[in-house]
C-alpha cells in the first residue's frame, strides 16, 4: 500500500509559531489554519466554534429541500 504524505505549502512561519503557542496545536494544524486564512486566536476560535448565526443556511444549496424530503420519506418507511 502506498503511503500519502500532505504537501503543505510555505506560510509565514511567525504566524505559525503563535498560533502553535496560542492554541497549543501543532505545526502541522497551524499550517493548515494558516493556509484557510486563519491568522489569530479569535479567527481560530470562531473556526472551530462557530456561532450559529453565521453558518450559513443549509438550505440556500441547490435542491437541500428535495434532499431533506427525501431522507424524511426513507425514514417513515
Amino acid at each position: 500500500m502506498q503511503v500519502k504524505e500532505w504537501n503543505i505549502s510555505q506560510v509565514d512561519s511567525h504566524i505559525v509559531q503563535r498560533l502553535v503557542k496560542d492554541l497549543n496545536i501543532s505545526d502541522d494544524i497551524a499550517k493548515l489554519l494558516v493556509k484557510r486564512g486563519i491568522y489569530d486566536f479569535d479567527s481560530a476560535k470562531d473556526f472551530f466554534r462557530p456561532d450559529l448565526s453565521k453558518i450559513y443556511d443549509p438550505f440556500l444549496m441547490k435542491d437541500m429541500s428535495i434532499a431533506v424530503d427525501r431522507i424524511n420519506q426513507a425514514k417513515k418507511k
